[in-house]
Formats: C-alpha cells, structure tokens, sequence
C-alpha cells in the first residue's frame, strides 16, 4: 500500500514538474500563480472542463498529502490511521486548521482523524462521504463529510426527515475562508463540511440496506449541485418531502412560537443565530430550507432537542460572506424565517404537498424581490392566512401559473383579509365598485384602442375579483356549488353590461347613432346562454353569449356604416376588450350564434327568427340551447322579444327529437371522449346526459306547463317536481348526481386550468387521490369510487327509463 502510494505520488508529481518546465523553458517546481496559467496548466495534464484546475489542485493536494503523512510516518515517527486499503493516509492537520477553534472542543482526537480520512477520501467523482454507526436506544450517528454547496444543509436534513428520522443532535461545521489572497491558494482546497447527526428513526424500522438508499440520494442531490442545477436539486428533494409529508398523521397544525436572537459580537466574521421553539417533526428542514431561500449562509451549527423544544445555534453570513448587521436585513431574516418554517409545518395538511413546496419556492423567491416585503406578510401570524396561503399553493399547477404567479399583488390582499373572504359581494356591490374604478379612466368616449386605460382597468377589476371568488370557493367559503356559480355570473354579468355599454358608446363617437331604415334606434341585447345562461358558471368556464341588433339600416354619422357593420365592430371592440389569462378562462364564446363561425357576430332580429324558427336550417340542438338564452345586456325591450321567440320555437308542444339528441351524443363520444377513459361531460352517464334529459322534458311539456322555461337546471329540475313530471326519487337522484358530477368537473378543471380536459384520472394514479382531497372526500379514495360508478349508473339508468316515455 505504502510502495502503491509513492509510486502513483512520483509518477503524477514527475508529470506536473515536466509540464512546468515545458512551459517555462527552465528548472522550475512553482505552480503558478494566476487562476489562469493553472487552468492552462490543467488542461495540458489531461483534466477538462470550466473547473479543470479545481480538479487538478484536489488531485494534487490527495498526492502531496498522502505522500507528507507517509514521510512523517517514517521519519517522525506519528501514528497512521489505516482502517483499510482503499484510502489514502492522512494528516490532519491541514484539516483542522480549516476549521473553526470550537471544532477540536467538541470532537475528540480519534472522531477528527475520522473525519480527515473521510474527506482524503473525496474528489470529483465522489462528493460526500457518509459514516453511520448504530447506538443503544433505536439511535443512530451520522457523519457526513462533503464538498460544500450552498443550501446544502437543508438537503441533508430534507433526506433524514423523507427517510423517517427526527434529529435529536447535531453539530454542523464547514471550512473556514483561507487567510491567503492567493490566487492558486484559493482553488488548492474546496471547502468542505463535516456534518454529524444523531437521529432516531419515527416511524420505520431501520436497517443498513435504508441508509444505503439515504446515501445513494444524497449522493444524487449533491451530483446535482455540482453540475449546477441546484434549483432541481431543490424541486426534487420539495417533492419528496411532500410525499413524505402525507404519511405523517401525527403533524398537526398547531403552530408554535419561534424565538430568534441576532447576535454579532460573540463570534467573529459571523452572525450568530439563536433559535428556540417547540421541537416538530422536519423542523430542521423546514428552518434550513428558510435560510436558503433567503439566501443565507450557514457556516456552523450545533442542535440540540431538550424535551419537548429544540435550542439551536447557528453561525451565519449573507450570500456574500458579511455578517447581517443591517436592521432591515435582520427584520427580513426573522420575518421569513417565521413565515416559512410556519408555512412548512402546515404543508401535510394541502391537497397536494408536492405542489404546494416547489409553488411556495418559486413564490419566496418572487415576494423576496418586492420592496418593503416584510410589510406584505404582517398578517402571515394569523394561522388562517398561513393555512389559506399552503391550501393555494398546494392545490393546483394551474392556479399557481395562472393565478398565483402571475397575481402576485393579488395573492395577499386577499388570502390576508381572511374576514373579507367569508362574505360574497353581490351584483349590486360588484357594479357599483366597477362603475367607480371605470369613472376615473373613461369618462366620456374615447378613440378605439386595443390598449385603452378602461380596457386595462376593466380587466384588472375582473381578474382580482374572479381571483377573490376563486379564493372564496377553495378555502370553502362557499359551501354549495350553486353558491359560487351564483358569484361568478354577478361578476361576468357586471363586466358583459360595463363592456358592451363603453365598446357602443366609443362606437358612436365614430359613427353616430345606429339605426333602422325608418330613422329610429336600431337597439340590441346581449344575450347569454350555456352555463352562463343558467346561471351554473364553474370554474375555468367560459362566456357563452349572442349579439342580436333590431335590424339594418344606417348610422347618424359622422363617418356613415351601415347598422350590420356598426354592430359588427362593437361586437369586435368587445372581445378584443376582455382579455382572457388563458384558453376558457373568462373566454368569450359565440359559437352558438347562426352559422356558428361561419356567421355573422352580431345577428339581426330578423336573421334569428328566420334561423330557428321550426322550418330554418338551425340543427335541432342549436334550438336546444335556446332554453338557456337570458338577456343580461342591452335594450330590455328587445331582450323580451327574444324571449318571446325563444319560447315559441322551444316550448310549441312538439315532442323532444330523442333520436336527433342520441346522434349528437353519438358524435361527441366519437370526437370529444378518448378510448378507455371516463369523461365527466361527455362519457355516458356524465354530466351532459343530466343536461339533455332535463331539457328534453322541458320542451316536451313547456307549452303547457310555463313554469318549466327555466334557464336555470336546479330551478327546471324543482319546476318538473312540482309539475309531477318527475317523481321526488328520480329528482333526488338527479340533484345529487349533478352536484358530484359539477364538483368532479370543477375539481378537474381546478387542477388543469383548461375547460376542455376533463378525464378523470385512472384510479390508482396519484392524480386521482389529489383529485379526491380537491372534492373533499379527504383520504376516502375508495369512496370517490364508489360514488362515481353510483351516480354514473344512476343517470344512465334514468336515461333510458325517463326518455324511453318522451
């Protein structure tokens, strides 16, 4: 072993000397001095890459090391520490000296002779070496030794808390800067740490084949860091601890008060922190991974659990290696560090951990470049703020690009006003606040822009109340579904009236008044249908609506168009005005209109009766989607009108065209539902065979019985009972399986953030658990099971019964 050692030394340090020489053209030993020469130098010697002579310095000192302790050996006479073969030998002095003056207080000589071998031991291709010795009493000592990355630490305890183990100890040490202002000095000896836990395992039995997987992991992580991609090295370990997060009943969702001192005169070249609080599963973690998202350094650390509370003390700098002296700094250290180790001790109790980690990562990052942001989070002490911000977070990929990210001077104001969120705004509050925030941006017409200030007003007003709706209906302020589409239609009714009156008031100031060929006001009415039109708008919905003008003529000018190309560009003007975050998100639809995109956007009067009336070309499921036509918008007069032609087309007493309905059926399964899945629309027994069933009674016995023209379902459904159409049973089972089937789809399209994908997740998919815990049947996966297959069944059943009589 000794002859192996000297040999590989001569030969290696042989080359280096030739090389040197080569270079200079005379005798010289000397590695040079400047980063640069050394990179040269490196290369030459075969080691590549941007860190090429980071790598020959760390296979420089291994040789120079190994050969000193060897000459010492012999020729003094010191002790060799050779447990085996298959490392070099080691002086640990050059270790010590790196270290801070506590270190050799609080390990012994042998420990720290221990801790040299271990870190002889790594080099590029090895990172981290780790050390576990088993003890009486279930615990176990960890010693890690490895090359030091930032951030680090909270990946090693991430790794004991997913592997089940509380740490009890701990004493985190790291070498010290080198006095040299040398250049070649610098590169010689990367920094190091020495890291040793004392754990116990809280809820798995332990063996070596578990700290096998640990190390394999770490060494994973740490792979990462090395290669740069500490970001997802960090999204990884967020993943995992969230999984791990949800086995872990015991958590609860108390949360304690921290104690935190700053001090920066007891230990030189750093900050000392204190910390005390109650001792909780993770807490090491969650305080470590607090640190590094605010971009604070840990140089040293000593842990200690007494009882029930954890004491730690950790000696820190801020990215740069200064001690934290500013007061504003230091307020921004205590404040993100109670919010986050808060924030991550209610994570088990999110609809989805994992999401809500790697989310509250990204939004840290975000809120720590806002001015004064210590400011924003004042109100984080509230445990209902914290438990609202971790459920967003947790809840859906969508809502967090969306909403979350992308709303970021939204998100606190409302999640912190936690009493605001527990009362609705109604539509006579929501008009009233748009027409004031409006007021200071347009008052009076203005030239068309696709950019205007009302434009952007509007939009503003519309997303930060969706979003507070939104809110509202994930934290569970609104218990029944109806509740929240009851919110959501005051809000896109509001913004539909407030649109179209400024799109047709900036009209006319180009054009003048619109108008019939016998000189008096061409009017319109916006109409809405769909979901909109019943009043049943869900999450991601999208606006369903129809523009019908009285009829042609022309304009009053100055610039003279005829009423058709008036109402054309008001029609245009609209929808270029709302602006949609994303496909069906407040969408503005118009494909039920005549002709579908083929037709024109605002339709007149006389085109609409003659495209529905019984004889026109409209499809009979075109006249189908009449019963949902409500005039929210316009000329009141007209809108009547309209409802008066709606009924005569719908309600004329001829039986419902069943077969004509299985057909469409038949097309959307074949076009709009993939092979092997269940979709909640479209799949028999979803939702759209509630839908078709309901209006198939109301057409069939709407002429006589008035009270079935309801645009509304629930209202229909209660209407038919009433009507003894249909018996309290079947209404029963009806009602029932549409508030699942609605919550299944909003539950979907919560997660998504797309109206249109609506496949339930195979079973036993993850996804599907997370989908359970969004329609609140908590850990009760089997029980979303069974209710799908019931309430699917049920429909299907009623299906054919009830329409096998129409």
């Amino acid at each position: 072993y000794e002859y192996r050692i000297l040999r590989e030394g001569y030969v290696f340090l042989r080359t280096v000397e030739h090389h040197l020489q080569m270079m200079h053209y005379r005798q010289t030993h000397s590695l040079p001095a400047s980063a640069e020469a050394l990179a040269h130098l490196a290369r030459r010697l075969g080691f590549e890459g941007k860190d090429s002579a980071a790598q020959f310095i760390e296979r420089y000192t291994q040789h120079r090391e190994a050969i000193r302790a060897l000459y010492l050996h012999h020729l003094r006479g010191d002790l060799m520490d050779i447990p085996g073969t298959h490392h070099p030998i080691q002086d640990d002095s050059t270790h010590i000296t790196r270290m801070d003056a506590s270190y050799t207080a609080v390990f012994s000589q042998d420990e720290i002779r221990h801790h040299t071998s271990l870190a002889m031991r790594l080099d590029h291709d090895n990172l981290v070496e780790i050390h576990i010795v088993p003890r009486e009493g279930g615990q176990w000592i960890v010693t890690i030794v490895a090359f030091d990355y930032p951030g680090e630490l909270s990946l090693i305890c991430g790794l004991l808390f997913i592997y089940g183990f509380s740490i009890e100890q701990g004493h985190v040490y790291t070498y010290e800067p080198l006095a040299s202002d040398d250049q070649t000095a610098e590169i010689t000896i990367r920094k190091k740490i020495v890291d040793t836990f004392t754990v116990r395992s809280v809820k798995r039995r332990v063996d070596r084949e578990l700290w096998q997987q640990y190390t394999t992991e770490l060494k994973s992580l740490l792979k990462m860091m090395d290669d740069g991609h500490a970001q997802l090295a960090r999204g990884y370990l967020a993943k995992r601890v969230g999984a791990a997060l949800q086995t872990m009943p015991e958590i609860t969702t108390a949360l304690y008060p921290i104690e935190i001192e700053l001090d920066n005169t007891s230990t030189e070249g750093y900050t000392e922190l204190s910390i005390s609080s109650q001792d909780t599963i993770g807490f090491l973690y969650e305080f470590t991974n607090a640190l590094a998202l605010n971009h604070i350094y840990i140089a040293r650390m000593h842990v200690q659990s007494v009882g029930d509370r954890v004491q730690d003390v950790l000696y820190v700098t801020d990215a740069q290696g200064h001690i934290i002296t500013s007061p504003e700094k230091q307020r921004e250290l205590r404040a993100a560090t109670v919010m986050i180790k808060h924030f991550t001790h209610l994570l088990p109790h999110t609809p989805n951990p994992e999401a809500a980690m790697v989310h509250f990562s990204e939004f840290i990052s975000q809120l720590f470049r806002q001015p004064n942001w210590p400011d924003e989070i004042a109100s984080l002490g509230n445990p209902e703020v914290l438990n609202g911000l971790a459920r967003l977070l947790g809840l859906s990929e969508f809502l967090w690009d969306d909403f979350l990210r992308m709303q970021h001077s939204n998100l606190f104001p409302v999640v912190r006003d936690v009493d605001a969120l527990n009362t609705m705004k109604n539509k006579k509050q929501l008009q009233a606040e748009l027409e004031s925030t409006l007021s200071r941006v347009h008052n009076g017409p203005q030239a068309l822009s696709q950019a205007a200030d009302w434009q952007q007003a509007l939009n503003a007003f519309k997303d930060r109340e969706m979003f507070r709706i939104d809110m509202r209906h994930i934290l569970g302020h609104t218990q029944e579904f109806d509740e929240f589409s009851e919110e959501l239609t005051a809000l896109a009714e509001v913004v539909v009236n407030a649109t179209y009156h400024l799109c047709h008031e900036d009209m006319r100031a180009i054009f003048g008044v619109p108008c019939l060929d016998n000189g008096t006001i061409s009017e319109m009415s916006v109409c809405a249908l769909g979901k909109f039109g019943g009043r049943e708008l869900g999450f991601a919905s999208d606006i369903e609506l129809l523009f019908i003008y009285s009829g042609n003529g022309k304009t009053t000018g100055p610039n003279v168009i005829t009423t058709a190309e008036f109402y054309e560009k008001v029609v245009q003007s609209f929808i270029s005005s709302i602006k949609a975050k994303r496909e069906g998100i407040f969408e503005i639809d118009l494909r039920l209109r005549p002709y579908g995109r083929s037709g024109s956007m605002a339709v007149s009067l006389e085109g609409f009766r003659r495209y529905f009336m019984p004889e026109g070309p409209a499809w009979a499921f075109e006249r189908q989607a009449l019963v949902k036509l409500r005039p929210i918008a316009g000329n009141e007069g007209l809108g009547r009108e309209l409802i008066r032609l709606r009924d005569a087309y719908d309600y004329a007493g001829t039986p419902f065209d069943v077969t004509a309905m299985r057909a469409m059926r038949e097309r959307q399964l074949r076009h709009l539902v993939a092979g092997g899945v269940f979709n909640a629309k479209y799949s028999p027994g979803g939702l759209v065979d509630i839908e078709y069933l309901i209006q198939a009674l109301q057409i069939t016995y709407g002429r006589d019985f008035p009270d079935l023209r309801q645009t509304n379902i629930r209202e229909a459904m209660q209407a038919l009972v009433d009507a003894r159409i249909l018996s309290q049973e079947n209404y029963t089972m009806l009602r029932k399986a549409h508030t699942f089937l609605r919550w299944l789809i909003d539950g979907l399209r919560m997660v998504r953030g797309n109206a249109k994908d609506l496949t339930v997740p195979v079973e036993d998919e993850e996804a599907f658990s997370f989908l359970a815990q969004r329609m609140r049947y908590g850990k009760d996966v089997e029980k979303l099971r069974e209710e799908l297959m019931l309430y699917t069944t049920s429909v299907l059943e009623l299906n054919a019964t009830i329409l096998g009589t129409v």
